[in-house]
């Protein structure tokens, strides 16, 4: 919720001019939730992923818009975080925001082209893995449990999707070389990891979510300032 401060009256009424601005609530738990919800979905989508259902599964519309519903929380919600002064939830959502907003539109519109392939989705989920050990440091150091097994399972996910559909590249390549069928195994191994990852982020993002609403509504207690910012 936002609150608008403006004018109020100085002695003997007159009006004195205050600086407007916005005291805004907590906007981290918003994203951290949706994040969860996404990648819940990521994970029922390839638990159970076979060579039949590697481009196109019964979940897959469903997740690209359980992605597109994160990148939109978490992009907003990260920069409403920064804004508030609690930087490194910010920092954590903001990227994982603008990034699956690309993630988004390369799994829609970019695999409609001509020119995809499958090592362009397995190098855009590889290098983000960069970035996300980089932030995983301060909760190591701070040795914040929840967001520890969150980064875990984000790093993984994200090391062995890649590596997923990378493999899918190479079997493609190599069935059109040796013309014989693209044996996917490997592949459909590699992304059931992920998905396990997936779900092992998304139970611990809930459960810092869970514990944010529920300090903040006061079931747990009060809750002190910045808590979920180291």
């Amino acid at each position: 919720m936002a609150t608008q401060v403006g004018s109020q009256s100085g002695p003997g009424g007159s009006s004195s001019v205050t600086p407007r601005h916005w005291i805004v609530a907590d906007p981290v738990p918003v994203g951290l939730a949706l994040f969860a919800f996404a990648l819940a979905l990521y994970g029922a989508r390839f638990i159970t992923v076979k060579d039949t259902t590697l481009a196109m599964g019964p979940l897959t519309v469903g997740l690209n818009y359980g992605v597109l519903v994160a990148a939109i929380a978490e992009s907003a919600c990260g920069l409403l975080a920064i804004m508030r002064g609690v930087t490194y939830p910010g920092y954590v959502l903001s990227i994982f925001g603008i990034w699956l907003w690309g993630f988004y539109f390369l799994i829609t519109a970019g695999a409609a082209h001509k020119d995809f392939t499958t090592d362009a989705l397995a190098w855009y989920a590889f290098l983000l893995d960069i970035p996300v050990i980089v932030m995983a440091v301060p909760a190591f150091v701070h040795r914040n449990i929840p967001f520890i097994v969150a980064f875990i399972g984000l790093i993984v996910l994200v090391f062995f999707l890649g590596l997923g559909y990378h493999d899918v590249y190479n079997a493609i390549n190599t069935a059109v070389a040796t013309k014989h069928p693209p044996s996917f195994g490997s592949s459909t191994s590699f992304l059931k990891v992920s998905a396990v990852a997936g779900f092992i982020a998304s139970a611990a993002l809930f459960w810092v979510f869970a514990v944010d609403v529920y300090e903040a509504t006061g079931v747990l207690g009060p809750r002190a300032a910045g808590a979920h910012a180291e």
